[in-house]
């Protein structure tokens, strides 16, 4: 028929693309935390760093005998700099060759004056006491990280409520805004390749999109769920067995409506 056979070649990764992100939410709230309050998104950062190159890399392609030339066009010129996607650390910023993404430097430069903006006298949340929560991951036990956050917020009459370690269920991030985002990055991100791994810049422009269609009111819903529950946490005097069990419920879906900025709540009349 004239038709030849066609091979196809496979090759085995040793790791799969992915991209390690930032995030900041916030729960502003004027009285009783239980009444209702805003949901802020304050801030979705890639964790990236600048690299020197330190040689000129040219584009890859496979020969007839299926062996890797490097011999297309030049991708970066030696002594170029451009970003690479690397792990979180406290305070160490690494290296030009091996670069780290500084936690300290991101809070000192962005989020720190963004809050401080926030609750200023002319800011939108003016006279708002910001309580700042870590969740005493490694980063956040790093010393120079710990001793810069904790004398920046007494400095500003501030809050350092660090939760405490292994307790996804006590912050809204692990609670409710990474599980809501993670199902529609997929099917997002599901539309980009079919057949082929996405490239970082795939995942990570599918996580913006994502996260600047995340309404306020999950954000809010998240911070009401982690503040009941963690009521349960201290009823069982630290034990958490009451999460595999109905008792997880927190009667927030019927206690709360959503409104554009957060949540506010039902108030129930009796008949």
């Amino acid at each position: 028929m004239g038709v030849e056979k066609q091979y196809q070649h496979v090759f085995h990764k040793s790791h799969i693309n992915k991209v390690m992100v930032v995030a900041f939410t916030g729960y502003a709230f004027d009285g009783d935390y239980e009444d209702g309050g805003h949901g802020l998104k304050l801030g979705l950062f890639r964790c990236n760093g600048a690299r020197v190159a330190k040689k000129t890399v040219k584009e890859s392609r496979r020969d007839d005998n299926n062996n890797l030339k490097y011999d297309g066009n030049i991708v970066r010129e030696k002594g170029d700099v451009y970003f690479v996607d690397c792990n979180v650390t406290g305070s160490d910023e690494g290296t030009s060759d091996k670069p780290k993404f500084s936690l300290k430097r991101l809070l000192e430069d962005v989020m720190f004056p963004l809050i401080a903006n926030l609750v200023s006298m002319h800011g939108e949340y003016a006279g708002y006491l910001p309580v700042i929560q870590g969740d005493n991951a490694g980063p956040h036990q790093d010393k120079e990280f710990m001793d810069y956050v904790r004398n920046y917020c007494n400095e500003s009459g501030w809050k350092w409520e660090p939760q405490a370690p292994q307790m996804p269920h006590a912050n809204n991030l692990d609670l409710a805004v990474f599980p809501s985002m993670s199902k529609s990055h997929s099917a997002l991100l599901s539309g980009y390749h079919k057949c082929t791994e996405p490239s970082t810049d795939d995942i990570w422009k599918c996580a913006e999109s994502v996260w600047k269609k995340l309404p306020s009111c999950t954000i809010a819903r998240g911070y009401m769920h982690a503040h009941r529950i963690l009521k349960k946490v201290v009823e069982q005097r630290g034990c958490n067995e009451f999460l595999r069990t109905k008792d997880f419920h927190t009667g927030v879906t019927k206690d709360y409506r959503d409104i554009d900025c957060g949540i506010e709540k039902v108030i129930k009349t009796e008949v």
